[in-house]
């Protein structure tokens, strides 16, 4: 499966009264050391099948001589399932402290036959990207892309979303995430639906916030179609459950295990 839809679908965690690129917030969701694990599930009919799993860490680290947040994700599917669509992807960037704005990001991926190689060197400072970018129908090219302020990549984005101010907003409120993703920087609109209670797959019951997307057509996913997130209604914002359907039946991404988290 596509492991971009899953990063988009947990990015799916902010909201605002109007939609402005968010900045990231001064107190942080997350902490030194945060690990959370997801089973990604899909549905054919009646059957709900767990196909592959999501991994999300969080460390401080230094990079080139300078403290930073390493950040680093994978998303692979379950052997028994390779056969029919494999999977191996990771993401991973360090980002200033101060600002969480990217400094260097890597993306290798593995789906099905498809591949991606991509590096990005980011000079927040100078508002622009040193991209060097390789897919399997574009060979290896470099190019400078202009960032526009408050634009993160889009493993960063999950994080500085996670921070956001969530009790400044009501139900319908909207704003939007400035994200480079694939060469592309584009705006990702949310709109929170307001508090609910859940029962994650492992009985556990969480107080959660709802939002919901509207995203363009792309390979895993239909035109148009809402996809829906719950996160924690606590100081770590945990993604607990997303829910979407996609081109060929749906998908679930559940929380399995949390480790060092700040709630």
């Amino acid at each position: 499966m596509k492991f971009k839809l899953i990063l988009i679908l947990i990015i799916l965690l902010q909201f605002g009264a109007f939609a402005q690129p968010a900045c990231v917030p001064d107190n942080r969701s997350f902490v030194d050391g945060e690990k959370l694990r997801y089973t990604v599930s899909y549905n054919w009919g009646i059957l709900w099948i767990n196909a592959g799993e999501v991994n999300f860490d969080a460390k401080l680290t230094q990079y080139e001589h300078n403290p930073v947040f390493h950040f680093f994700s994978t998303g692979h599917s379950f052997k028994a399932w390779d056969w029919l669509f494999k999977v191996r992807d990771t993401f991973e960037v360090y980002s200033r402290i101060e600002d969480l704005q990217p400094l260097h990001s890597r993306r290798h991926t593995l789906e099905g036959s498809f591949r991606i190689h991509n590096q990005y060197h980011f000079y927040p400072d100078e508002q622009r990207v040193f991209a060097e970018r390789e897919e399997t129908r574009t060979p290896y090219h470099t190019e400078e892309i202009v960032l526009p302020s408050c634009t993160y990549d889009v493993l960063t984005a999950t994080y500085v979303a996670r921070s956001l101010p969530f009790e400044k907003y009501n139900p319908g409120d909207t704003i939007s995430l400035s994200m480079l993703l694939d060469g592309k920087i584009f705006e990702l609109p949310i709109v929170v639906k307001g508090h609910e209670k859940i029962q994650n797959r492992d009985g556990k019951h969480w107080d959660c916030i709802l939002f919901s997307a509207m995203l363009d057509r792309g390979s895993m996913f239909r035109a148009g179609e809402e996809l829906l997130v719950w996160v924690s209604n606590d100081k770590a914002r945990i993604p607990i459950m997303m829910e979407a359907k996609i081109t060929v039946g749906s998908i679930k991404i559940y929380l399995t295990e949390e480790h060092n988290t700040k709630h």
